[in-house]
C-alpha cells in the first residue's frame, strides 16, 4: 500500500492521530508526574465525602438486594401496588437496622472480650517468654550443650522490662509533643464527623434512587461517546459491579462463618483460652482469600504456644479439620465462586497491590484483578473464535492448517492489492475454461490420420509439439474432472 493510500484513508488517519496524541500525553504525564498527582489528590480531597458515600452504599446495597430479592420475594410475586410504593423505603430501613445491629453486637459483646483477651496476653507475655526460654535452655542442656554455650539464649528480663518502660515513657513524651496543638486535633475530628455525615447522606440518596442515577449516567455516556465504545464501557462497568458485589458479599459471609465456627469450637469443645481474640483474628484474615486463613493459623498457634504447646497443637489439628469442612462443604453452597480468580492470580493481586497501596490495596486488588482476568479471558476466547482455533488445539499447539495459511498469506501467492488478485483469479478461470473447451473438442473430433494409421498420436507427427501439449492437457483435464478416479 502506498503512502497516499494511508493519508487518504480517514480511518487510518484517525488512528495515526490517536497514537500521536496518546504519545504526547504520556510524555507530558511522565515529565509532570508530581503536579498531576497533586491535582489528583486535590480532586479526591474535594469529593472525599462523595467517595465515602459510594463505599457505604456499595456495602449496604448487599443487604438491600437481599431484602428486596430474597426476603420479600413472595410480596414481589404478588405485585401489590402498595408494596411497589414502599418496597424501597422498607428495605433501605431494614438494611441500615441490620447493619446497626451488627455493629452494636460487635461493640457490646466482641470488643470487651477482645480487650480482656489482649490485656491478659500483654500481662502474661513476660512470664510466657521466660518459661519458653527456660524450656529451650533445658532442652539444649539435655543434649550436652554447656552453660557457657547456652548463655547466649539467656535473657535478662529485668533489664528488658526497664528498657521497655523507658521506651514507653519516651513514646509518651513524643506523643504529647506532637499533640500539643488542640486546634489541629479538633479540626481533624470535626472534619471526620462532617465527611462521615455527608457520606451517609450521599449513601441514603444513592440507595433510594440508584436506578435513576444509573440511567442518567448511561444516557450521558451514550450521548458523548461512540455507540460501540459506550456499550463496551457500560458492559465493563456492569462486570466490575457484579464482581465487586460478589466479592464483598462472599468474603463478609465467610468471615462470619469462620468467627462462629472458631468461637464455638474453642469455647464449648476444646475449651482453649483467647477464644474471642483468635476468632476475631481468623475472621479478619479470612477476608483475604486463600492465604488469609493460613496467616491466622500461624498467629493463633503462636499465641497458644506461649500459653501451652499442647494448646497450639490441639488448635492446629482442629483448624485443619474445620478448614476442610468449610472449604468443601460450607463455602461452595453458601458463598459459591464469588471471586472467579485462580489461586496464582490471587497471590499476584495480594503481593502487587500490597506493595503499591498497602493493606487496603490487598482487599481491593483481588476483585480488580478478577475484572482484568475476566476481560482477558473474554478477549482470548473471542480472538480464538475469529481464528477458528479451539482451546484444546491451542493447548496442544496444533492449530488447524487453515489458520496457519491465514497467518502466512505469502505461501498462497504474492500479496497484491485486492483488484489485482481478482483479475488474476478471473484470468486463471478463463484459461481453465479454454483448456476444458479445447480438451472436449479434441476428444469429440479426433484426428482422421491417427484413426487410419492406428498408432498413438505422439508418434504420427515427428515435429508435433502442439499435439504433445494437447495430449498432456487432455490427460490433466481428465484427472481434474469430478468423476475421474486416479
Amino acid at each position: 500500500m502506498k503512502w497516499q493510500d494511508w493519508t487518504g484513508n480517514p480511518h487510518i488517519t484517525k488512528k495515526i492521530l490517536f497514537y500521536i496524541t496518546y504519545t504526547v500525553l504520556l510524555v507530558f504525564a511522565v515529565f509532570n508526574l508530581p503536579a498531576i498527582l497533586g491535582a489528583v489528590g486535590y480532586v479526591v480531597g474535594a469529593i472525599y465525602p462523595f467517595l465515602i458515600g459510594v463505599c457505604f452504599a456499595f456495602v449496604v446495597n448487599v443487604l438491600l438486594k437481599f431484602y428486596e430479592e430474597r426476603a420479600f420475594a413472595f410480596l414481589n410475586r404478588k405485585q401489590f401496588k402498595w408494596w411497589k410504593k414502599i418496597r424501597r423505603a422498607v428495605c433501605v430501613v431494614l438494611a441500615f437496622l441490620t447493619l446497626a445491629l451488627i455493629l452494636t453486637g460487635i461493640l457490646v459483646f466482641v470488643l470487651p472480650e477482645l480487650g480482656s483477651s489482649l490485656e491478659r496476653l500483654v500481662n502474661n507475655a513476660p512470664s510466657y517468654i521466660a518459661r519458653l526460654s527456660k524450656e529451650i535452655t533445658d532442652l539444649l542442656a539435655r543434649h550436652g550443650i554447656t552453660i557457657d554455650q547456652n548463655s547466649l539464649f539467656a535473657i535478662d528480663w529485668t533489664s528488658l522490662m526497664e528498657n521497655w518502660t523507658s521506651l514507653l515513657e519516651k513514646a509518651t513524651e513524643l506523643t504529647n509533643g506532637l499533640m500539643d496543638s488542640v486546634v489541629v486535633v479538633t479540626t481533624s475530628i470535626a472534619n471526620g464527623i462532617f465527611n462521615t455525615a455527608m457520606g451517609f447522606i450521599f449513601c441514603v440518596y444513592m440507595l433510594f434512587s440508584k436506578e435513576k442515577l444509573l440511567g442518567g449516567v448511561k444516557r450521558v455516556i451514550y450521548a458523548f461517546l461512540p455507540v460501540r465504545a459506550a456499550h463496551r464501557f457500560i458492559d465493563v462497568c456492569a462486570l466490575s459491579n457484579r464482581i465487586f458485589s460478589n466479592f464483598v458479599r462472599g468474603q463478609l459471609t465467610e468471615a462470619c462463618i469462620w468467627f462462629a465456627m472458631i468461637y464455638v469450637v474453642l469455647t464449648f469443645i476444646l475449651r482453649l483460652p483467647y477464644a474471642v481474640l483468635i476468632s476475631t483474628i481468623v475472621a479478619l484474615c479470612s477476608l483475604l482469600p486463600i492465604i488469609g486463613p493460613y496467616i491466622s493459623m500461624f498467629v493463633a498457634c503462636f499465641i497458644l504456644l506461649l500459653e501451652n504447646p499442647w494448646y497450639a497443637l490441639t488448635y492446629l489439628i482442629a483448624f485443619l479439620i474445620l478448614q476442610q469442612i468449610e472449604g468443601n462443604l460450607i463455602y461452595p453452597r453458601v458463598v459459591g465462586t464469588s471471586i472467579g480468580l485462580p489461586p496464582i492470580w490471587v497471590l499476584l493481586a495480594i503481593l502487587s497491590c500490597n506493595y503499591v497501596f498497602g493493606v487496603g490495596g490487598m482487599l481491593l486488588g483481588i476483585p480488580l484483578f478478577s475484572v482484568i482476568y475476566t476481560l482477558l479471558k473474554r478477549a482470548t476466547s473471542r480472538r480464538l473464535r475469529q481464528r477458528h482455533i479451539t482451546g484444546a488445539q491451542a493447548v496442544h499447539n496444533s492449530p488447524p492448517p487453515t489458520a496457519m495459511r491465514k497467518d502466512n498469506p505469502a505461501e498462497d501467492g504474492p500479496d497484491d492489492d485486492g483488484d489485482e488478485e481478482m483479475e488474476d483469479e478471473s484470468e486463471d478461470g478463463d484459461e481453465e475454461l479454454d483448456d476444458e473447451t479445447d480438451t472436449e473438442e479434441a476428444e469429440e473430433s479426433p484426428d482422421p490420420e491417427d484413426e487410419d494409421e492406428g498408432e498413438p498420436e505422439h508418434d504420427t507427427e515427428p515435429g508435433g509439439e502442439e499435439s504433445s501439449a494437447d495430449l498432456l492437457r487432455t490427460l490433466f483435464s481428465e484427472e481434474d474432472r469430478p468423476g475421474h478416479q486416479r
